[in-house]
């Protein structure tokens, strides 16, 4: 069973006044700046609701505050996510965290050669094997793409691929309503019809805005159709500062919640139940390249900024966790990894991403593992230090006396089982005269050795029969159907 690290929420990047002026410029740039939507069900449904077109510029609409307010009071606050394995379904309360891993690597770093190459379906099948098996992994993606699948059949490849290979919760991406549709149709087969798929839905949708302040026509229309599914959003501004938002780490957040709040008044047009992820990605460019880069403090401090943000709506707040801008497996990479998911992790941020990504768009089957033992050594941070009679020991104490031991106390046994010291299976912990003697092994090469032993032993809980070959069947003609649209 999936349950979550608790999070006592150690640590404000802002202040409560702070929190409220990035939330007031938000509403200044809803109601004067405006967003801008290319789909004409969208616009028109906006227009329905309240919105008001601005007066020069195309397909953009502003916001009056009074309607930007209103949804907020309708947000869905946090909300459960459901997973074929109902043991797997998570419970977002804000007090509970979970993680998971990076989307959309078109590259993976080949677990015999290390040198990058396009993923495959295989990987896609073997990495979501893989992140079933590991506990800290609360919900599976499209990890890589599946370059060696036609584009027309690429969403329903994948989501296939990973039905097969988890029973955690997924997230699905899809780039048109039709693939939403396909989408919505496989999970029915498992949920039981279309009627329980509503009631418990198996897969959520995502939709990013083109920043600045831009929804196409694509992405409004997919939330919509999830939506019209009672799928779950996951909304995913992705600002660079320097490019695409502000430089300033404030204008920056100002932005990306207005953004946000465009995408929330949009899927409210068709209800307002549905749990919305407040998925903030605001990244930071490096202005000497024009590239993005990840593993710098600023990130740190925007992910748990983020946090705070999305916690004054009550919603879901997932954001950047582990991320590295290096490109080997050097020191670097794990402390700019750490630095980057403890911020928000003790910022309280309810779901923290990352897990598996490597470096040059790519994933990597060895850092799965290792960002796993990452987030595992995070939660125990993030879970504090727990202070009662029993633990205070001072019956201990007295009993042992100066100069005793504890190493025999029924008392320490308890709670090492309890889990108050971490001892990870993966770092290495040895003592330097085992290390002389038994020879020293790389972190990545240990975590190679845990990948194989995964792939080999891990047994994923099976469709039923039926299902399965009702899945096949389903996909097969979706495909056809995709094939002949494109």
């Amino acid at each position: 069973m999936i349950q979550g690290a608790k999070c006592k929420r150690l640590l404000n990047v802002l202040t409560d006044e702070q929190v409220d002026a990035i939330h007031e410029a938000s509403l200044t740039i809803l109601e004067k700046t405006g967003v801008r939507y290319d789909s004409p069900d969208a616009h028109d449904r906006l227009l329905r609701a309240g919105a008001v077109k601005h007066p020069t510029r195309n397909n953009v609409l502003t916001f009056p505050r009074s309607m930007v307010e209103d949804a907020i009071k309708r947000i869905q606050p946090y909300g459960k996510y459901y997973a074929r394995d109902p043991e797997n379904n998570l419970v977002f309360d804000g007090e509970h965290q979970y993680a998971h891993p990076l989307g959309g690597n078109p590259q993976m770093l080949d677990l015999e050669t290390g040198e990058a190459r396009q993923s495959t379906l295989k990987d896609v099948e073997d990495t979501t094997k893989i992140q079933d098996a590991l506990p800290t992994v609360s919900s599976v993606g499209n990890f890589v793409v599946a370059t060696d699948v036609p584009p027309e059949l690429l969403v329903i490849k994948t989501m296939e691929a990973t039905m097969r290979n988890t029973s955690k919760c997924t997230s699905g991406y899809a780039l048109k309503v039709e693939e939403v549709d396909a989408l919505a149709k496989m999970w029915a087969i498992v949920a039981g019809g279309e009627e329980e798929l509503r009631k418990k839905p198996l897969f959520t949708v995502y939709g990013s805005p083109s920043s600045p302040l831009t929804y196409d026509e694509h992405a409004s229309d997919v939330m919509l159709r999830g939506a019209e599914y009672g799928a779950p959003v996951d909304l995913v501004p992705c600002p660079i500062t320097g490019g695409t938002a502000p430089i300033t780490l404030a204008g920056g957040l100002a932005q990306q919640n207005a953004e946000l709040l465009g995408g929330v008044m949009l899927v409210q047009t068709v209800s307002d139940k549905l749990p919305i992820q407040y998925s903030g990605r605001l990244s930071v460019m490096d202005l000497r390249s024009g590239n993005n880069v990840w593993g710098v403090p600023e990130m740190a401090l925007m992910s748990a900024a983020t946090v705070q943000i999305a916690h004054r709506y009550n919603m879901i707040a997932d954001v950047y966790g582990v991320t590295t801008d290096v490109n080997g497996w050097d020191l670097q990479i794990g402390l700019e990894r750490m630095m980057s998911a403890l911020m928000p992790a003790l910022a309280g941020a309810d779901n923290l991403s990352g897990i598996g990504g490597a470096w040059g768009n790519a994933g990597s089957y060895e850092m799965l593992v290792i960002d796993d033992e990452i987030y595992k050594t995070i939660f125990r941070i993030v879970h504090g230090i727990e202070v009662d009679d029993d633990r205070m020991a001072l019956d201990i104490i007295d009993n042992v006396g100066p100069m005793g031991n504890f190493l025999a106390q029924m008392h320490t046994m308890k709670y090492l089982k309890q889990g108050e010291m971490r001892i990870s299976p993966l770092f290495d912990k040895r003592t330097s005269e085992r290390v002389r003697t038994e020879g020293f092994k790389p972190l990545h090469v240990a975590a190679k050795e845990a990948v194989k032993k995964i792939l080999k032993e891990h047994e994923v809980t099976p469709l039923d029969r039926d299902v399965d070959q009702e899945i096949t069947k389903t996909v097969k003609e979706a495909g056809k159907a995709l094939m002949h649209r494109a």
